[in-house]
């Protein structure tokens, strides 16, 4: 890899967050829309990705380049806006799924800070970018005075929760979010 630069996002990277964001949900994987639904899905998230007060927004996310090229993208916030954010963004953007899934878990708890939505592009996987995004957003909520950090892999998925216990995570709970059984996981210092 030549040269990794990790950067807070920029209201112009939006399409690429989108991107992120539905890639990090495993809805897409940064391939041709294959359908209207996604399509919708794609651009609706862009325009929340463009904007501040909404809970995918560029203001709280770090985007990794190699190169200058994006490479891929954390989102992470404090906790106590997951529920806010969350309803807001649903309310406005997806009505039917706020409705639907309005009663689940929340992925994060208050007090910690929680580290949402990782994505790296195929063409820039297994050069370390997912670990250096998630190293980095650990040492921002650090940084913040948060001892606790939290983050959610789906239970059907055994290499992402491997390698986030390669970086210090370790299993909490089970949280059922948007219908799939998430692993809560923790990493404290």
């Amino acid at each position: 890899m030549s040269s990794l630069v990790i950067r807070n996002a920029r209201p112009t990277d939006a399409p690429f967050l989108a991107e992120c964001i539905l890639a990090g949900m495993h809805l897409y994987d940064f391939e041709d829309i294959v359908n209207d639904n996604l399509a919708d899905a794609l651009e609706r998230i862009t325009v929340c990705e463009g904007r501040e007060d909404t809970l995918y927004t560029y203001s709280r996310t770090r985007i990794a380049e190699v190169d200058g090229k994006p490479a891929g993208a954390l989102l992470s916030y404090p906790g106590e806006l997951y529920k806010e954010l969350r309803d807001k963004t649903l309310r406005e953007y997806w009505p039917s799924f706020f409705t639907q899934f309005n009663n689940d878990a929340s992925e994060t708890d208050s007090g910690e800070y929680y580290l949402d939505s990782l994505a790296v592009h195929p063409d820039f996987r297994r050069l370390g970018i997912g670990r250096a995004l998630l190293e980095d957003g650990i040492k921002i909520g650090l940084s913040k005075g948060f001892t606790q950090i939290a983050l959610v892999a789906d239970a059907g998925m055994p290499h992402l929760i491997k390698i986030y216990q390669s970086i210090g995570f370790v299993p909490a709970d089970h949280r059922n979010v948007f219908g799939t059984d998430f692993l809560r996981m923790i990493y404290m210092v």
